[in-house]
């Protein structure tokens, strides 16, 4: 996402596993990076990701114009997934990175770190790229790195609601 997501890109981030990755890999210059103060309110990034857009789309808006890049991992999509079809209906150029791991990845890890047993984290998804399609805007599969750029790049140029699901370890970091 560094060397992809345009310099003066809106960034909204979800909390879990999802952020603690984008905090030690996504190398900012002049982006906006918009999170929820990490306060447990999972499925933050795909609504604020919405609300990202409207602002961009006042011409006298400082953000005028910008493009959005959203990243959440799969729980946190699962919260408002249904909100794609609303960027759907309304044509609204965002990009959504969804991190898949098939659970409560930064809950487990809590779990494990408190000697406790992992308990209700796993995730039953549907393939989101499929959604993501089937709501009539651009999804993508990445299951092998060496798609991710070019998954990226596709995402980020098409004129509509775009969602890049990236395969994953439940611990990314």
């Amino acid at each position: 996402m560094t060397r992809i997501v345009p310099d003066d890109a809106i960034v909204p981030v979800d909390v879990g596993n999802n952020t603690c990755a984008f905090g030690r890999y996504f190398e900012p210059e002049r982006q906006s990076v918009l999170m929820s103060g990490y306060l447990g309110s999972i499925g933050f990034a795909f609504p604020a990701t919405l609300g990202a857009l409207a602002a961009t789309q006042e011409p006298a808006s400082r953000f005028a114009g910008r493009k959005v890049v959203s990243v959440s991992s799969d729980g946190g999509f699962g919260q408002y997934m249904s909100e794609f079809t609303t960027a759907v209906k309304y044509g609204m150029d965002v990009t959504h990175v969804l991190l898949n791991d098939d659970e409560l990845g930064k809950i487990s890890k809590e779990q494990r770190t408190g000697g406790w047993d992992v308990w209700q984290t796993d995730l039953v998804n549907p393939e989101f790229a499929a959604f993501a399609e089937n709501c009539g805007g651009h999804g993508v599969l990445v299951d092998d790195p060496d798609d991710l750029d070019g998954a990226l790049e596709d995402a980020i140029a098409h004129d509509g609601p775009a969602l890049v699901e990236i395969l994953t370890d439940s611990d990314p970091i």
